[in-house]
């Protein structure tokens, strides 16, 4: 009775686990069914085919090669390996242990260690090689082995790492839809589908080798497609491959390379005159070697290639472009006339930057010709006083015609009281001059009337010549603009070819539809890659998961480029410029204080990041109110305009106070306060024209950095200082206006007072710091506010 109730009791149990069992068999198939997909489905196939290659009695090393470079491009896929192991078993039988052992301990290890993606070529080569020669060596040893084993092994050891190098790149193409490809990887792959073709082995149809068919159609569609120089090479690398199994190697090498040198040499009759030649050079060689007794080559064979090849063609849209992988389009023609518009490119920029640069040259000498009194200037003054007091004078005989030249010098000599004392009367006119003259009154009058009218022409001139020397500046910065860009078109940039198919391929396996990706390094160390994809339904974090593989991919962060405007072109599509992630970070923080009835400050500002340049500005409008905010707010907006177009900081600086000098006869200064700090390398520079002091805070210590030089807009040239610094982790750079050191008018070391200020805020936060500021000063002043407060704090910090 109690066996009966146990067994009715275990029996449920036990049905129970073989359903689990079986539910958990079922989900591992369906896994392994929902990653087989088109490539994958190619990918096996090549997989199972090259693992069936025997060469010399027995030896099948290059399904292991070919897993390996699978997996250093792909991840981890058991399709494949189960594929790999098919084709062994489908040769060896149960007598490959070995090879068995070595395939699947090469993909369980690159299971649990993922990193096997990030590594070079040649590293997969030598993690291929290591690997099967351990495992062949250790079977020879339990076995039992003569020399000439540990001699094969090492013999298939050196297949393996050079197959592997060749698969690594030919197993790109098999996704490398309409992407230009090198000879190198067309050559690389046209080895991997050789290998392929021999793994098919002596099936005929209706007596004729599918091998050979299948080796002909290659041939005469890559002669067809890149002339005869790559139907030669590829003729050797497929007679090489499928000669291996055959004691007709040499002949069955020449064959194919001979028919494939006339098939490209015939390419420009189409694909049936490709094939015309390919026939011939079969023939031809076969009669010489052999008499024409014994044929490798069918005819018949040759005949249905083509058949195949033009039957595809036309059921497979522009095949040749889209399976061949772009070996249609002539690469070195397009890269030969990309040089070309880049020289014609560069030389027009050039000899434009160079009209700019004389136009500039030229108004420079305009501008720096002093204007002097000449005797022509004295000669119509004298002329124009003789001809208004004197012409109806009655005594005019006696001055102008007797005693010419007394008169002449004594009309000097008023000319020189006059510019010395600015304004002359009767009584400063000379003595000769004042007893011979009835009208000394009017002469006089008359007098100081033209010298005024002489000295505001003179004035207007200067204007004139200032204004000469702003367009030369202006011309000569548009000259160095253009000479920039002409650089940058002609500064060479090389395409990391290998980092853009690993990113490529890593996306692809991070389920993104990734559709390009360029990758290039410019000579000055310049790194940018170019992305492309369709988007995702959660754009900013397909974004941000695109960025952060190409940064594992690359060993460095990247960061998307803010300041390029081709972000996005539409909603389903992603387009991102990454470029190396700056070394520091920053961040500025604002307080204010407005002294003016109508909160109008005359404190501007700006900041922001150019680049990896981070940049804070702040001028200060000489008063308060509305004049003294149009005065900073010019200053502040001309710098950014300028910045942003590329003109150098000293340049705009002195174009920035030219304008201020031209503007207006009205008196317009404002004070530039400019932190310009380099991100990436760490560097900072302070520049300052007649600003407040900039102070530093780093940990306990406050650094205080200051100039003693005029406003712009009050000098036609400018003097200002610049200061260097190397910024730190934690640095806080603290700019203010003039407003808030003088809120403490009893202070005689006004500097030390504000050092001690910051150094006694016990914060990091940079708006903290800004805001405590503002209130110890508004503390010392109380109600007697005397000009506008502003304060920037910028926090400097190390990225991780």
């Amino acid at each position: 009775m109690f066996y009966m109730i146990s067994k009715v009791e275990l029996l449920p149990l036990n049905e129970k686990r073989i359903k689990n069992k079986s539910i958990r068999s079922l989900n591992g198939i369906r896994q392994i069914l929902g990653e087989i997909n088109l490539q994958v489905f190619i990918t096996s196939i090549l997989a199972l085919l090259i693992s069936r290659v025997t060469i010399m009695d027995g030896l099948t090393p290059f399904g292991i090669a070919f897993l390996v470079a699978y997996l250093g491009n792909y991840g981890t896929s058991i399709i494949i390996p189960i594929a790999s192991t098919i084709g062994l078993i489908s040769i060896q039988g149960t007598g490959g242990s070995s090879y068995f052992v070595a395939l699947w301990l090469v993909y369980i290890i690159s299971i649990f260690f993922n990193n096997i993606k990030k590594k070079s070529t040649i590293n997969l080569s030598l993690y291929a090689f290591t690997v099967f020669v351990a495992v062949r060596l250790i079977f020879t040893f339990i076995e039992g082995y003569f020399l000439y084993d540990v001699v094969m092994i090492g013999f298939e050891g050196v297949i393996v790492f050079t197959l592997t190098y060749i698969f690594s790149y030919s197993i790109l193409t098999v996704k490398g839809k309409a992407k230009i490809f090198s000879n190198e990887e067309i050559i690389c792959s046209a080895i991997m589908i050789a290998l392929a073709i021999s793994g098919i082995g002596s099936i005929t149809i209706y007596e004729y080798s599918l091998q050979n068919i299948i080796g002909v159609f290659l041939v005469i569609l890559l002669s067809s497609s890149k002339g005869p120089a790559m139907g030669t090479v590829v003729g050797v690398t497929i007679g090489v491959v499928c000669g291996m199994s055959t004691p007709d190697m040499p002949m069955v090498i020449s064959i194919f390379s001979f028919s494939g040198l006339l098939a490209g040499l015939f390419k420009d009759l189409g694909k049936i005159g490709t094939s015309i030649g390919f026939m011939l050079g079969s023939g031809i060689l076969s009669f010489y070697m052999d008499g024409y007794n014994q044929t490798t080559i069918k005819f018949q064979e040759i005949i249905a290639a083509t058949i195949l090849l033009i039957i595809v063609s036309k059921m497979i849209k522009g095949f040749e472009d889209k399976l061949l992988l772009g070996i249609a389009k002539n690469t070195q023609y397009q890269d030969a006339y990309s040089d070309r518009i880049k020289a014609v490119t560069f030389k027009r920029l050039k000899e434009i930057s160079q009209v700019f640069e004389e136009l500039g040259a030229t108004f420079n000498r305009a501008a720096h010709k002093e204007r002097i009194i000449e005797h022509q200037d004295i000669s119509r003054f004298v002329d124009t006083v003789a001809k208004d007091v004197c012409e109806n004078c009655s005594l005019k005989r006696f001055c102008w015609e007797n005693d010419f030249y007394s008169t002449y010098y004594a009309m000097f000599n008023v000319m020189n009281s006059i510019e010395v004392k600015g304004c002359i009367t009767k009584d400063d006119l000379p003595k000769d001059l004042k007893k011979r003259c009835i009208k000394p009154d009017i002469l006089a009058n008359k007098c100081n009337y033209l010298f005024n009218i002489y000295k505001l022409n003179y004035q207007w001139e200067n204007k004139i010549l200032e204004s000469r020397q702003l367009v030369s500046e202006q011309l000569e910065g548009v000259s160095k603009i253009i000479t920039d860009l002409a650089n940058e078109i002609d500064k060479k940039i090389e395409f990391k070819e290998d980092v853009e198919k690993r990113i490529f391929s890593s996306l692809k396996n991070s389920s993104i539809d990734i559709k390009e990706v360029i990758v290039t390094e410019s000579n000055n160390e310049s790194f940018e890659i170019h992305v492309e994809a369709k988007s995702c339904k959660n754009k900013d974090e397909c974004i941000d998961k695109i960025i952060s593989i190409i940064s594992e991919i690359v060993g460095f962060k990247v960061v998307e480029n803010n300041f390029t405007t081709s972000t996005c072109k539409d909603e389903k599509t992603i387009k991102l410029k990454l470029i190396k992630s700056n070394r520091f970070g920053a961040l500025t923080k604002v307080s204010k204080s407005v002294k003016s009835f109508n909160y109008i400050s005359g404190d501007n500002y700006t900041f922001g990041e150019r680049s990896n340049n981070y940049y804070v500005a702040l001028s200060d409008g000489m008063g308060v109110g509305q004049k003294a905010n149009q005065e900073s707010d010019i200053t502040i907006s001309l710098l950014e305009k300028f910045l942003e177009a590329g003109f150098d900081k000293e340049l705009a600086l002195r174009t920035i106070n030219s304008i201020l000098v031209l503007k207006s006869t009205d008196e317009i200064f404002a004070t530039i306060d400019m932190s310009i700090m380099d991100l990436y390398t760490g560097t900072s520079q302070f520049i300052k024209i007649g600003s407040a002091p900039t102070f530093i805070k780093r940990k306990s210590e406050v650094r205080i950095i200051n100039s003693q030089s005029l406003p712009v807009g009050i000098l036609k040239d400018i003097d200002f200082q610049v200061f260097e610094e190397d910024i730190k982790d934690g640095d806080l750079i603290i700019m203010m206006s003039d407003g808030v050191l003088d809120a403490n008018c009893e202070e005689q070391d006004k500097e030390k007072w504000m050092a001690d200020i910051i150094s006694g805020i016990d914060s990091f936060n940079p708006q903290t710091i800004a805001d405590n500021i503002i209130k110890e000063s508004n503390k010392v002043l109380g109600d007697n506010k005397k000009d506008d407060m502003t304060v920037l704090v910028t926090k400097i910090w190390k990225k991780r």
